[in-house]
């Protein structure tokens, strides 16, 4: 199965999560998450929050991370290849007091849904894959976005519905023009 585009990707998830509460909150693993919560969002009115991730030589780090305590919480991002992104996210997550975790992305192999169904409360995917692949391969344009505009996105959808979140940058902060940057690599 290919998805058009990050776009395509959050419209074909979003019907998936019609059934969750509207209080439950998406939250976006940085950056090319955002592309796909954004769209969810649309269709569901859920709020949208971010995960800020560090990547070192220890491995996986959340950085950032909006109020979830005592929140249905939905972990969405472009797919999973190792899973180690979704992993620290869902970590993070509990540890923060979040009531219920789903995790719902576009794709998920099934070796990775295996340890994952042992994380969180649900899994909703839409492409199940018996091996991992590339998440480029999945996609038939993926051209995932770096931190600034991910941030950009972010703010930009807060603003246009009245959100206030931890993870929007305020304004002046240094790096955080709002001007698209280079594309880089996917957050998993």
């Amino acid at each position: 199965m290919k998805f058009a585009n990050l776009a395509d990707a959050g419209d074909r998830l979003a019907p998936l999560l019609a059934d969750l509460p509207r209080e439950s909150l998406l939250i976006a693993i940085m950056p090319s998450g955002i592309a796909v919560a954004c769209r969810i969002a649309k269709q569901t009115r859920m709020d949208v929050g971010a995960a800020f991730l560090d990547h070192d030589d220890s491995g996986v780090r959340v950085t950032e991370l909006p109020p979830v305590e005592g929140r249905s919480v939905v972990i969405v991002d472009d797919g999973i290849e190792t899973g180690t992104a979704v992993r620290a996210v869902v970590q993070a997550v509990r540890d923060a007091g979040a009531a219920r975790v789903i995790v719902a992305m576009p794709v998920v192999p099934k070796e990775v849904q295996a340890w994952l169904d042992l994380m969180v409360d649900q899994v909703i995917a839409i492409d199940r894959p018996l091996a991992r692949r590339s998440l480029a391969w999945h996609y038939e344009e993926f051209d995932p976005i770096d931190d600034e505009m991910g941030r950009f996105i972010l703010a930009r959808q807060a603003w246009k519905r009245g959100w206030v979140t931890e993870c929007v940058p305020k304004a002046g902060e240094s790096g955080e023009s709002g001007d698209a940057g280079a594309v880089a690599g996917s957050s998993d």
